[in-house]
């Protein structure tokens, strides 16, 4: 039986409009991700809204074992402020470019040997 995992636990939230979950330094304001779990209150945690803008990317056009055939990986920085590195999906036919638009698509990101998917952050053009 295929199992759909989470590739990391209180890394986001699922849903018809998914969000990333992060931390919010109470002194400064300053927003971060991954949620950074810590015995003090000097952070809380926020769900942070998947919009943001490419500000680079690669295209891999050979397969790599576990992945897909090709793929897309992009250097993102969310409108609240963090920035990630994060798989890129539906990219095949769009046009990619620095500064252009992308939302966060909770999705497959690996599949083991026995066929369990494991799920995380992807971004596709907006």
């Amino acid at each position: 039986m295929t199992r759909r995992t989470a590739l990391r636990d209180g890394f986001f939230v699922e849903g018809t409009s998914p969000r990333l979950v992060g931390s919010r330094s109470r002194h400064t304001g300053e927003i971060s991700y991954p949620w950074r779990s810590s015995d003090s209150d000097a952070d809380e945690r926020v769900e942070i809204e998947g919009s943001g803008t490419l500000l680079d990317f690669t295209r891999v056009l050979r397969g790599v074992a576990g992945l897909n055939n090709s793929f897309a990986i992009g250097l993102i920085k969310l409108d609240a402020g963090p920035v990630l590195n994060a798989p890129l999906v539906d990219w095949e036919n769009a046009q990619l470019r620095k500064g252009a638009r992308v939302t966060l698509a909770i999705g497959e990101i690996k599949r083991d040997a026995s066929g369990n998917v494991f799920i995380g952050p992807r971004f596709r053009p907006a």
